[in-house]
């Protein structure tokens, strides 16, 4: 165990404070690399077309985006009286950024992850991306887990000047919940197959299904994030410009309820425009439907009987824990999308894999009020409970 200074949000001053935590899992202090992450410096991604049309396999994915793999960090400290402070901004950030990483590894240990799980998964420390189709130069003020390499990225910032993201527990714990996503539905798999039979053109004719992926993963991504920091407004320390429209808790009609037939309404709506168009306006409204789910599972965790962390334990059985009706198993077996792409079955999936009364009818009462589900559609799961009412 190492004592160390890191960079942390204190909810009583309400600002990022730098203070004394032990670390427990570090192999390589100055390499900061342990059980928890394996931070990568100076490495180089391309990803285009040109590079990636004779790709068939992980390793010739690897050697065809990987202009510069990268190489370990190196990180200073100075020691007083057995802590060890960081002696630069980027010692700091990276020291932080493993203690996030342990402590969303830690919560997701707590919750049933197996430990073979991303076990000292890598992370890009301000990588050099460039993108085919995105903004010229590299890609800046983002964080993301990147599934084809197995990695999470912890991009430069420039234009934001609040707390870098690497330094926002909140944000480190999102994309770390999108690993365990990927860890536990995808079954680690660096290319699922859904995307080749969902989409075996690059289209996929079933919209429904591949826009549902995009949006369960953001909105369990917050609701872990959720879990680890206990703070459902963890985006507005770092990006105070989303105001309030990814909190889970404090309840707004317009952004916590939905329905199957405004989802089925809007991809209606979208299938005109250009694959690119479509795209892009799902990128950001993955985020907005993504909420009502996490809103959903925060307001089932507020009633009697039943904690957040029970709440999550039920989520991640969810994944594939729960046998026939998980959401990997519903995934593999749907050969076009045309099933997973309702959130009758999402919502199934979670309330199938509660392990207790109370937070199966917490669950219950807030997936059918946030997404107009009736009990009849939960076939059998929930015909004892009532809708909790708040949406209408």
């Amino acid at each position: 165990m190492i004592d160390m200074a890191v960079l942390q949000w204190n909810p009583d001053s309400g600002v990022y404070e730098l203070r004394e935590a032990t670390i427990t899992t570090l192999t390589d202090v100055e390499a900061m690399r342990g059980e928890a992450a394996t931070p990568i410096g100076n490495a180089e991604i391309i990803v285009d077309g040109g590079r990636l049309a004779h790709v068939e396999t992980e390793k010739q994915f690897r050697d065809a985006v990987l202009e510069d793999a990268g190489s370990p960090v190196e990180v200073q400290f100075l020691e007083q009286d057995g802590v060890l402070y960081p002696a630069d901004f980027h010692s700091l950030n990276l020291a932080t950024a493993y203690y996030n990483f342990e402590q969303a590894r830690l919560y997701a240990l707590a919750r049933g992850l197996a430990p073979e799980k991303l076990r000292g998964a890598p992370f890009y420390y301000f990588p050099d991306v460039h993108l085919q189709g995105a903004d010229p130069g590299r890609q800046v003020d983002n964080a993301g887990w990147f599934p084809l390499l197995r990695s999470f990225l912890l991009y430069p910032f420039d234009r934001l000047q609040e707390v870098p993201l690497a330094m926002n527990q909140g944000v480190v714990a999102h994309e770390y919940g999108h690993g365990i996503f990927h860890a536990e539905v995808f079954d680690g798999s660096w290319f699922p197959a859904y995307s080749v039979d969902w989409c075996p053109t690059g289209r996929c004719a079933q919209q429904a299904g591949y826009r549902m992926v995009g949006i369960i993963e953001e909105g369990f991504a917050d609701a872990w994030a959720v879990g680890v920091t206990g703070d459902p407004r963890f985006t507005h320390h770092s990006l105070s410009m989303l105001g309030d429209s990814r909190d889970p808790d404090r309840f707004v009609r317009k952004r916590h309820c939905y329905s199957q037939s405004a989802y089925e309404t809007e991809l209606a709506r979208t299938a005109p425009l250009s694959e690119a168009d479509q795209d892009r306006y799902w990128s950001r409204r993955q985020y907005e439907v993504g909420t009502v789910l996490a809103g959903a599972l925060y307001r089932a965790a507020r009633d009697e009987g039943t904690s957040y962390d029970q709440v999550m334990d039920t989520l991640l059985r969810s994944y594939r824990a729960s046998g026939s009706r998980s959401l990997g198993a519903v995934l593999e077996s749907d050969r076009d999308g045309s099933i997973f792409g309702s959130f009758r079955i999402v919502a199934r999936a979670v309330i199938d894999a509660a392990g207790d009364e109370p937070t199966r009818r917490a669950l219950c009462a807030a997936w059918m009020d946030r997404l107009a589900l009736t009990a009849a559609e939960l076939e059998g799961l929930c015909d004892d409970v009532a809708a909790n009412g708040e949406c209408g």
